[in-house]
């Protein structure tokens, strides 16, 4: 599925090696902007059900739901990011790490520390254990939104006179570009429009689902982390 200018302002590079969290505070600035932009958009699409065509309803009413369940994790997701911008930072910076190298990068941080309060590791431990209900949701929507998309592909081929009128009809774009526009109102009973919509919507879904994936494989390692130490007391 193509990627828009949020995805894309996610993967900055960032630096590695030894790292100041404020240095890094760029690259999480750039992470915030992105959630909050993704919800925007989301908003401004809706997740308001539909009574349009038996067959069909049950999808386009899927995907808001789906769209709703995303914006609720998400906004879960940006709380813990304004909570822990430094954790956020440390850990990006560090994505893809072995728990051995996390463990080398963790404790080359906290000695450099001149107070308790400015060590990472212990910051890691509760910023984990707080975003394990965004992570165990954002898992589970992964599979319903793989679902659903190979859904969409199959009712949009079905009904692809309907959504070619509409994509006309909207000069080429989405219908959430056309919904960002006062120019016409959007008629609740165009099959073609509500299902460019519920496109989008399962877009919009994969987009934030994606941005919450770009940290788990670093909080997969700091859980591998976390159970050697335990095994090792």
């Amino acid at each position: 599925m193509k990627k828009t200018l949020i995805s894309a302002l996610i993967c900055v590079p960032l630096f590695t090696g030894c790292v100041s969290t404020s240095d890094d505070a760029a690259a999480t600035l750039d992470r915030n902007q992105a959630v909050s932009e993704l919800t925007v958009k989301m908003d401004e699409l809706g997740y308001s059900p539909v009574t349009i065509q038996p067959g069909v309803d049950e999808f386009l009413n899927m995907a808001a739901a789906i769209l709703e369940r995303q914006r609720n994790v998400i906004g879960e997701y940006r709380k813990q990011t304004e909570n822990y911008t430094d954790v956020q930072a440390f850990l990006y910076s560090y994505r893809g790490a072995t728990p051995e190298a996390l463990q080398l990068a963790i404790d080359k941080f906290d000695a450099g520390a001149k107070t308790e309060d400015e060590k990472i590791g212990h910051k890691i431990d509760v910023y984990t254990k707080a975003n394990e209900n965004v992570y165990d949701q954002n898992i589970e929507l992964t599979t319903t939104l793989a679902l659903e998309i190979a859904e969409s592909a199959y009712i949009l081929s079905e009904h692809s006179t309907e959504v070619a009128k509409a994509t006309a009809a909207n000069l080429g774009g989405s219908v959430f570009g056309s919904l960002l526009s006062d120019e016409k109102e959007e008629d609740p009973k165009d099959l073609g429009n509500a299902l460019l919509k519920a496109k989008d919507q399962l877009s919009l879904a994969l987009e934030a689902n994606d941005i919450i994936d770009l940290e788990l494989a670093t909080i997969d390692a700091v859980k591998q982390l976390q159970q050697e130490q335990e095994a090792k007391s």
